[in-house]
């Protein structure tokens, strides 16, 4: 019983760092609770452990899931427990593990960090991949704290999290003030360098006046084509607020009208017509039709009015509209249409991260979903691209903590990439990033944002090394299994 209020305390406190919640501060003391619940456990109970915190703070973090309730039915709470279930799994492992680990007795420092970090490596593989609750979200709001994910990734930050948890925890286990002194100097340090990090100047790059169009309407309004009008007159009415020659870019939200934008010119020329105007370019996003399959697109219409350049999606969302495994099985045995009005995997993948050239620029489109994956926006990054344009449809989760959420990832993109980061939503949060992960504006209500930012050449050692904390942490592992399993023999 004891173990369990201990590690129900660990969920609570790990909700409670996430972004939307308390204090991100806390999640440097979260996992403590839970330290000390897998004392003298076996690996089985470890897991049980690990586990039964795993689906509770999952079940919490995720219950923004319910406000699809108007679209998936009850099928919205097996899916949300399904969801919970599935990913608590993780932190079932991590239990299992952890108290092998403990044989390891003096490495076990370096030892549960790795572990920690190749869990979450493996949790955003595949395209069942779901980086939703990572540890590093909970320093989202604090730049100062999250600059060396310029040189880790957001891996680094998971690293560094559980290691002063850890020790913490042996501090208050053997009452030594050295491992308490020790946690708190890293924070220090860590503090220190993102202080160092951010005093320093940006590289010179050719600036780029942008102009964000955040909008509110509803999911249902969205998506129902007897909206098509008001919608077609409330995106192009925030257009003619804009002066001629006084943006170089305007970036709209995800598919922001029900309809094919580019197959109809009577939808299409009015936007075009707006490029013209402005001199500017734009960016779009549209559900697409082409050679008889549907794409979520990025559209580039240049300045000329000409539909230069697209991007298609190609991390889809699993279980939803763009991509359901089994729908054959599905729609076989006649279930499909249980589950709500809305058309399941109707979207092919795009066939890479390649940004939109933008006269002498290059820029990345994550779009939605694909904003929550380090390795996305480092794979545009690496394709060239000189900042990172988002553009979401948060409607689906009306008012939720999930827009505090997702909003969260697209700050730690921008310190791991060093670019400026811009997010377009509907019925989220749109905003500003620098490469400091430093806010510079964030909009609720529908409004349009103004900012210029500076186009980026120099690429950060994540960019260029990529995941090597996943990597060496294995090594660490497997070196670490190694001495266990294979003594070294003195003659």
């Amino acid at each position: 019983m004891f173990r369990a209020i201990l590690a129900i305390l660990s969920v609570l406190l790990v909700l409670l760092s996430m972004p939307g919640y308390l204090w991100g501060g806390l999640v440097f003391v979260a996992l403590v609770p839970l330290l000390f619940a897998l004392e003298g456990s076996t690996p089985r109970q470890g897991f049980g452990v690990g586990y039964l915190c795993g689906l509770s703070f999952f079940a919490f973090l995720l219950s923004w899931i319910y406000a699809l309730f108007d679209w998936a039915g009850f099928f919205v709470v097996i899916g949300h427990l399904g969801l919970a279930g599935l990913v608590g799994v993780w932190w079932g492992l991590f239990g299992a593990a952890y108290v092998a680990i403990q044989r390891y007795g003096k490495y076990s420092w370096v030892a549960v960090p790795a572990l920690w970090v190749l869990l979450e490596y493996l949790r955003s593989l595949t395209r069942f991949g779901f980086t939703w609750g990572f540890l590093s979200d909970a320093l989202s709001p604090y730049p100062e704290l999250i600059q060396i994910a310029s040189l880790t990734g957001a891996w680094g930050l998971s690293a560094l999290i559980v290691l002063v948890n850890f020790l913490i925890y042996r501090a208050l286990r053997e009452r030594r003030l050295l491992y308490g002194m020790l946690a708190i100097g890293l924070i220090a340090l860590d503090w220190g360098w993102g202080i160092y990090q951010m005093t320093r100047s940006l590289p010179e790059g050719r600036s780029l006046r942008i102009a964000i169009v955040h909008s509110n309407v509803p999911q249902r309004a969205r998506s129902d084509p007897a909206q098509l009008p008001a919608l077609q007159n409330l995106y192009l009415s925030q257009l003619d607020r804009l002066s001629p020659a006084s943006v170089d870019l305007v970036l709209l939200p995800e598919s922001i009208v029900p309809a094919y934008l580019l197959r109809q010119q009577e939808l299409l020329r009015p936007y075009q017509e707006q490029a013209r105007r402005l001199h500017a370019s734009l960016i779009v996003g549209t559900i697409d039709y082409r050679d008889g399959k549907l794409f979520n697109t990025a559209a580039l219409i240049a300045p000329d009015g000409t539909v230069s350049d697209l991007y298609d999606k190609v991390q889809l969302v699993p279980f939803s509209t763009e991509y359901f495994p089994l729908i054959g099985l599905l729609r076989s045995i006649g279930l499909e249409n249980l589950i709500g009005p809305l058309p399941l995997w109707a979207l092919t993948p795009g066939e890479g991260f390649r940004p939109l050239s933008l006269s002498s620029a290059k820029i990345a489109t994550p779009i939605c979903f694909e904003s929550i994956f380090s390795q996305i926006s480092r794979a545009f990054v690496g394709n060239g691209a000189q900042a990172i344009l988002i553009i979401t449809n948060d409607a689906w989760f009306k008012g939720s903590k999930a827009l505090d959420q997702h909003f969260a990832k697209a700050i730690l993109r921008a310190v791991e990439t060093g670019r400026f980061t811009v997010q377009a939503a509907n019925g989220g949060i749109s905003g500003v990033i620098a490469p400091s992960g430093r806010v510079l504006q964030a909009a609720r209500s529908a409004q349009v944002l103004h900012e210029t930012i500076l186009l980026q050449d120099r690429a950060t050692l994540y960019v260029q090394l990529g995941d090597w904390v996943v990597y060496l942490s294995l090594v660490v592992l497997l070196v670490l299994a190694g001495m266990r399993f294979i003594p070294l023999r003195v003659s």
